[in-house]
C-alpha cells in the first residue's frame, strides 16, 4: 500500500527540539499529539515499550532517520509528525543489527492499520536511498520544504 503524503503536515513539524535520548523526544512528542486528539494517553508508555523491542533506526544510504511508532490500538486519527532534532538522536537500529543510528529525521507514524506502515517503510526507503537527499534534508530551513522533500 502506498503512503498517503497528505499526512505529512506543517503543524506536526516540529524543529530544533533538544532531546539527548529517544525517551525525551517521545514524551514531547506525545504532548503536542495527545494535545491534538490524534493519539490516546496510552501513545506515550506504547511508543517507548514498542522501540525496546522493536527499534526503528534506519542508517539510510543519506543520513540516518528513525521511525518509531505504536500498535493501532494507542492511535486516534492517523498522523506522521516529523521531528527535525537540533542533534541527532541516538536510536538502536532496526532489526537489532548494526550500530547506533545517529537519527537526524524522526518520523513517528500513527497508523490505525498496520499494513499502512509497511508502506511508509517502503516510501521513505525510495526517498532516502539518494546519497544526496540528507543534504537536502540538512539544508531545509521550514517545514514545507521538509515536506516537500519527504513527499518525493
Amino acid at each position: 500500500m502506498a503512503l498517503d503524503t497528505t499526512l505529512f503536515d506543517p503543524a506536526l513539524t516540529f524543529w530544533g527540539w533538544s532531546c539527548p535520548a529517544p525517551g525525551e523526544l517521545f514524551s514531547r512528542l506525545a504532548d503536542e499529539l495527545e494535545a491534538r486528539g490524534l493519539v490516546a494517553p496510552t501513545w506515550r508508555d506504547a511508543v517507548a515499550a514498542r522501540e525496546e523491542v522493536y527499534p526503528t533506526g534506519l542508517a539510510t544510504a543519506s543520513c540516518g532517520i528513525a521511525l518509531p511508532h505504536a500498535d493501532a490500538e494507542h492511535i486516534v486519527r492517523p498522523f506522521i509528525a516529523l521531528v527535525r532534532p537540533a542533534a541527532p538522536v541516538p536510536f538502536q537500529p532496526m532489526g537489532g543489527i548494526g550500530d547506533v543510528v545517529d537519527a537526524e529525521l524522526v518520523m513517528a507514524l500513527g497508523f490505525t492499520h498496520a499494513e499502512d506502515q509497511i508502506g511508509a517503510l517502503q516510501h521513505v526507503m525510495e526517498v532516502f536511498a539518494d546519497e544526496h537527499t540528507g543534504d537536502a534534508l540538512r539544508a531545509a530551513t521550514s517545514p514545507a520544504e521538509l515536506i516537500a522533500l519527504l513527499r518525493g
